[in-house]
């Protein structure tokens, strides 16, 4: 592709302290999100983290304690973890108001509203006097806390340069899936403590905290970036271009302007104070345009990929382990969320080892050959590194479903719980979900990270709604060992679309052009 850049363009391409290009090129602004120091930049991921954390764990720290739960209500325990469910789907909901509402208005205040709900719908679930009542609060209690879900993929964005992505994504995967992992390890304890009720509690007070430290510590991450042909060309292509055809001054380390106290808390204030008028809320930002991105096949199969191995590999697990094991091993609400829990962080801390950090030190690899070259590194390169998860993941499901199936020893299922979640990461397949995140948000849509993470969320979320409906009834019908076997098969057989993209990904990008910004 022949491209011309303008004289407005950078006067130096701008390097990292290895000699490479920054991918994207910062501008000269304090203000700019990548021009803030790195321990801000850290401290915004871990409050995003946490946010995304705190999410999750107000949608599963009652799972340990559906029994004793369906006994205060009188109904089925499978029924009383329908308002986990629901919890859950409508938590796709949520990053379809809050994404379009952050991308004119700022991140901030949209992180700041959607915790300030969770700790009032939490509150509202504590106190619920009936099943009906509760069901309507966990609607509003997986609505509101959602939005780090849809947007932190795009904070991620907002801050990182392009080699830096995997990791910084793989840490807040792993804070966003941890949530849900740690969140039975604390309500079984509370629930045998102080009654099921108070796992509600402590989600409201959890809340309130992170509602607390986000005020005061989390500056905005909304940046309009001067994009001259961001529609002809990706970010990578054109700081290579600019390069090669020697357009500009040589290029030379890039030391950003420091952060003054000052710019700081002008970035500090509740909305965006240099929202620019062409920033307006419309109501088809409200769904249809994100979600229009699941045309681009390099958002679309990634996202059904990650939603059926996260369905499949961590919340079924979820959502059925403490009515089986209440069952065939007489665990109480303390022995279901330390089987639950502990299983899953161990296999999503054992993930994330293999997904960040390897899949950035792949790509920084190959720019380098690349730049020898003279050529460009194509986003699917990253592909590469989801083997072991989409391996591991139907390994795991098969031998929790067996073991489950045969009921042996507890140990059995809960190792097949870890080794699903190796692979996929529940709130996003570790593996699976580090790479699939960073290659459609970071790689190939950076300018549209916020819809792209947002299409991901609601694919999750609306399938995993469904997964507690009929796991157990299938189970007990055709047999624990074949209902795992059927979802293993599902998870290998919405891989191939992964294996085609890596060949014919670069192709299909080309063909559909790049989306448009708003």
């Amino acid at each position: 592709m022949s491209v011309s850049i303008n004289e407005s363009g950078p006067s130096a391409i701008k390097l990292d302290g290895g000699g490479l290009p920054l991918i994207p090129q910062p501008t000269n602004s304090p203000t700019d999100p990548l021009n803030y120091p790195n321990w801000l930049k850290y401290a915004i991921l871990g409050q995003v983290s946490l946010l995304a954390f705190v999410s999750t764990l107000n949608v599963a720290i009652i799972n340990p304690a559906v029994v004793p739960l369906a006994k205060e209500f009188d109904i089925p325990p499978v029924t009383a973890t329908y308002q986990t469910t629901v919890a859950i789907g409508v938590s796709a909901l949520g990053p379809l108001v809050f994404t379009p509402f952050a991308n004119v208005y700022g991140r901030r205040p949209a992180y700041l509203i959607s915790v300030l709900i969770g700790f009032a719908t939490a509150v509202g679930s504590a106190t619920a006097t009936s099943y009906g009542r509760l069901v309507g609060a966990r609607i509003f209690n997986g609505f509101g806390p959602s939005a780090a879900q849809g947007l932190g993929a795009g904070t991620v964005v907002d801050l990182f340069y392009g080699h830096q992505r995997g990791r910084a994504m793989g840490i807040f995967t792993l804070m966003s899936t941890n949530g849900a992992h740690l969140a039975p390890l604390i309500g079984g304890y509370v629930a045998r403590d102080r009654g099921w009720r108070w796992c509600f509690w402590v989600g409201a007070i959890v809340n309130g905290i992170i509602f607390l430290v986000v005020f005061f510590c989390m500056p905005e991450t909304l940046f309009d970036r001067p994009d001259d042909f961001a529609d002809q060309v990706s970010d990578e292509d054109k700081v290579i271009i600019a390069q090669l055809e020697n357009i500009s001054t040589p290029g030379e380390i890039y030391r950003p302007p420091p952060m003054t106290l000052k710019t700081y808390f002008h970035r500090m204030w509740f909305w965006d104070l240099d929202k620019p008028t062409s920033r307006q809320v419309k109501a088809k930002d409200f769904g249809a345009k994100p979600l229009s991105m699941l045309k681009y096949p390099s958002v679309f199969f990634p996202a059904l990929y990650y939603a059926l191995t996260y369905g499949f590999a961590s919340i079924e697990p979820a959502v059925t382990l403490a009515t089986l094991f209440s069952n065939i091993y007489k665990f109480d609400t303390v022995q279901n969320g330390l089987a639950n829990g502990l299983s899953l962080l161990i296999g999503a801390s054992l993930g994330e080892l293999c997904s960040g950090s390897v899949t950035d030190a792949i790509m920084r690899r190959a720019r380098k050959r690349a730049l020898e070259r003279g050529d460009t590194v194509a986003p699917e390169v990253r592909l590469q590194g989801i083997w072991t998860g989409a391996i591991l993941a139907p390994i795991g499901l098969l031998m929790y479903g067996v073991t489950i199936h045969f009921a042996t020893t507890f140990v059995a299922p809960c190792i097949g719980m870890a080794i699903a979640c190796i692979g996929t990461h529940p709130a996003k397949v570790q593996i699976v979900t580090s790479v699939c995140y960073t290659y459609s948000c970071g790689d190939c849509y950076r300018h549209r990270s916020n819809d792209v993470s947002l299409c991901f969320n609601f694919f999750r979320q609306i399938f995993g709604m469904t997964v507690g409906f009929y796991s157990i009834p299938l189970g007990e019908r055709i047999g624990f060992e074949w209902s795992s076997a059927l979802f293993a098969a599902i998870c290998i057989v919405s891989f191939f679309p992964i294996v085609v993209l890596m060949y014919h990904g670069p192709r299909w990008r080309m063909l559909l052009g790049e989306p448009s910004i708003y």
